[in-house]
């Protein structure tokens, strides 16, 4: 009986998810991203595996319209929120990681998430350090820098300071965050909607792997 059960679930979840495509695809597709083959190929897996992959997704899209209203707010009332949006995305690029099975230090958890598109973006030159924080500090990586500023709201409550540019024709963006009770300073060079969409890229691309998808 409970095998019956959990059977019908399964196939229901399974028709719920195929059904989900084209909401799914639409929005990728704001981060101009068609993956429409991917998500075929996602819906024609195992259960086990469509499942970690489809749960990821719903809590993906969840936060990014959580990180879209607190752009909104930013917008409408200049609100203090690029902090936030970075804590929930990267908090996200670990559990994707953590689905994925890997396991590792959450830096090198972050680290492994955009790694796929390190060199399509060139992302260690989009967002680094000063050189005078570097002489000061040591050296460290766009994936560093990122997890950094959400330990520091995570563990200091620290939500303020832009670290986005606001436009693409705007110069780099200017910013402080701690490490090792140090204040240090970097320069963003992009602004939240193309970090968005190398975010979404990156995802999509460890579900690649994590799905052995071929094109």
């Amino acid at each position: 009986m409970i095998d019956k059960f959990e059977k019908k679930w399964e196939e229901s979840q399974i028709n719920g998810w195929k059904k989900d495509k084209d909401k799914v695809v639409k929005f990728f597709s704001k981060s101009d991203l068609n993956i429409a083959d991917i998500y075929d190929h996602i819906t024609s897996l195992n259960y086990d595996k469509m499942q970690v992959i489809c749960y990821l997704l719903n809590k993906i899209m969840k936060v990014i319209k959580i990180c879209d209203f607190l752009d909104t707010l930013e917008k409408r009332e200049h609100a203090d929120v690029d902090v936030i949006k970075i804590y929930l995305l990267i908090s996200h690029a670990e559990i994707a990681m953590n689905n994925f099975k890997i396991k590792d230090k959450k830096v090198e958890m972050v680290k492994k998430f955009f790694d796929p598109v390190i060199d399509k973006y060139s992302l260690n030159y989009k967002i680094k350090m000063s050189l005078e924080s570097i002489e000061d500090v040591g050296t460290m990586s766009f994936s560093e820098i990122l997890y950094k500023i959400r330990c520091e709201y995570t563990h200091e409550g620290n939500y303020t300071g832009k670290i986005f540019k606001k436009t693409d024709d705007d110069y780099s963006n200017l910013f402080r965050f701690r490490s090792n009770n140090k204040d240090v300073h970097g320069e963003c060079n992009l602004t939240y909607q193309k970090f968005l969409n190398i975010f979404m890229d990156a995802l999509i691309e460890n579900i690649k792997i994590f799905s052995n998808y071929e094109k």
